[in-house]
């Protein structure tokens, strides 16, 4: 993934007049479907919270308690309490 943020700053710096240029020698390389790249990327939020709960999770006891700590809840309008 380093690799591709350091293309995506090349591009960013790349004089306007390439960008055409760049594009269609891009456009020649095989690209990977959409439905694997959506899967690469489920498949890469999955083992973020696997390694989250192997580590023991976040360590929040009570989470309900926590949301309204972090979220500051106030009344909302028409709702009780």
């Amino acid at each position: 993934m380093l690799l591709k943020e350091k293309l995506k700053t090349e591009i960013d710096y790349l004089d306007e007049r390439y960008l055409e240029l760049l594009y269609k020698i891009t456009r020649q390389f095989p690209h990977i479907p959409k439905k694997t790249q959506v899967n690469a990327q489920k498949q890469t939020v999955v083992a973020l919270f696997r390694e989250i709960a192997d580590a023991g999770g976040l360590g929040i006891k009570k989470p309900d308690m926590w949301q309204r700590e972090i979220r500051q809840e106030r009344p909302l309008p028409f709702r009780s309490a």
